[in-house]
């Protein structure tokens, strides 16, 4: 499927007891197609794991439903286009926080009104995010609508290293967040910190658990022949080993943790911002989406070191590429995967040894990448992902038929 929407029916496997990701699910059966409307701050080409998974579920989801998306311009001019099925509008907005680390746009197009009143009634409000401003606007549209609004919170508090970052998200969560959350039908997470989080703030039996799908096909492991060719694309060293490091430039990802390790042994890629970097280390900047799987081929072994994280996209694209990782272990992460499948740390410092473990250990990282693969494969499907939301979606929409809605 276009987008990157895995097609195949899902792998048989074991699951890890009490995971809710895993994988089997009668599908979406109701009798007609819906209309969806979708809200996120922001949306491909914008670097980031969320926006890569509202793509994935809104193409995934206009497989079989009219899909509208609603989020803001990039270093672009502001459109409206089908992508993949999905009517993709971006309005202008302001970006001014994403020099401090945080992306939060403002919408600030005259036109979103309009482009809102341009909907057909929607079935569905889909929004990313309560802290958003985007989903300031979902929650409008859902009330002019009287339409079920389903919220995807991807992180929940994140415990930022700054006090007044902190401050602020207290205050956010209390003006914005409590409020959005109040107005939904559902609130869907897929990290078992967050949904506990969730539980304990908003009691109210709406929290729903979703994990998000790999593409298996796209990102798959790779013959050991083709790594050279590739470290050349990438001008990384063909001699030594590779460690890679894949996050924006935000103080929760803890780049420089990873920087203060001692590089005498391997050499260290980093991607995913434009930013500056020692000498030593080679600087990828924001590469394309589309480049990942082969930048997943030309190293070998990734560390990833963030924490308040909902689950990483690119950890499980990295594991389906068969990967080996370095993880900061965040219990958020048990219901999705298996410690084991990783070399888990349970602090900053201990990153440093297991990623030289990885290294010298042809063994090791022969093994994760086996698990890594065949976890993916296993419990990690956008069908079924989709199928879940399907599920969700058709059960408010019923629900709302026949006055039962929650």
């Amino acid at each position: 499927i276009p987008g990157g929407i895995e097609a195949r029916p899902d792998s048989a496997g074991s699951v890890l007891p009490g995971s809710r990701c895993a994988v089997s699910f009668a599908g979406y059966t109701g009798s007609r197609p819906m209309n969806i409307v979708m809200f996120s701050s922001n949306y491909p080409p914008h670097p980031g794991g969320l926006e890569v998974m509202a793509r994935n579920v809104a193409e995934g989801l206009a497989r079989r439903h009219s899909v509208g998306v609603v989020s803001t311009a990039f270093r672009e001019a502001p459109s409206t286009r089908v992508e993949n099925g999905a009517d993709v509008h971006r309005v202008r907005g302001w970006h001014g926080t994403e020099g401090w680390g945080v992306p939060y746009p403002v919408p600030v197009d005259p036109r979103l009104r309009a482009i809102l009143r341009s909907f057909p009634r929607p079935d569905i409000v889909l929004t990313h995010g309560a802290l958003y401003a985007t989903t300031l606007a979902a929650v409008w549209f859902a009330r002019r609508w009287d339409a079920p609004l389903v919220l995807v919170e991807h992180v929940g508090f994140v415990p930022y290293g700054s006090a007044a970052l902190r401050a602020l998200q207290t205050a956010a969560w209390r003006l914005l967040g409590d409020r959005a959350v109040g107005r939904c039908r559902a609130v869907v997470t897929y990290n078992a910190r967050v949904e506990s989080w969730l539980r304990e703030r908003f009691p109210l039996g709406r929290v729903r658990f979703i994990g998000n799908g790999v593409d298996h096909g796209r990102f798959v492991p790779r013959p050991a022949t083709e790594k050279a060719g590739l470290r050349a694309r990438f001008g990384l060293p063909a001699e030594v080993p590779v460690a890679l490091f894949v996050g924006r430039d935000t103080g929760k990802k803890n780049l420089a943790s990873v920087l203060a390790i001692p590089r005498d042994g391997f050499h260290l890629a980093v991607c995913g911002s434009e930013r500056e970097l020692p000498p030593d280390v080679t600087n990828l900047g924001v590469l394309p989406y589309d480049r990942m799987p082969d930048l997943y081929a030309a190293v070998d072994v990734m560390i990833h070191a963030s924490v308040g994280e909902g689950f990483p996209l690119a950890v499980q694209e990295a594991l389906a590429s068969g990967l080996p990782l370095a993880v900061l272990w965040d219990e958020g992460y048990r219901t999705q995967l298996s410690r084991e499948t990783v070399a888990a740390c349970d602090g900053l410092g201990e990153l440093g040894g297991a990623l030289r473990t990885l290294l010298r250990d042809d063994g090791r990282r022969a093994e994760l990448s086996a698990l890594g693969r065949a976890w993916a494969v296993s419990h990690w499907a956008w069908t079924s992902t989709i199928e879940r939301y399907e599920e969700l979606f058709s059960e408010l929409v019923r629900g709302d038929a026949d006055g039962t809605a929650a």
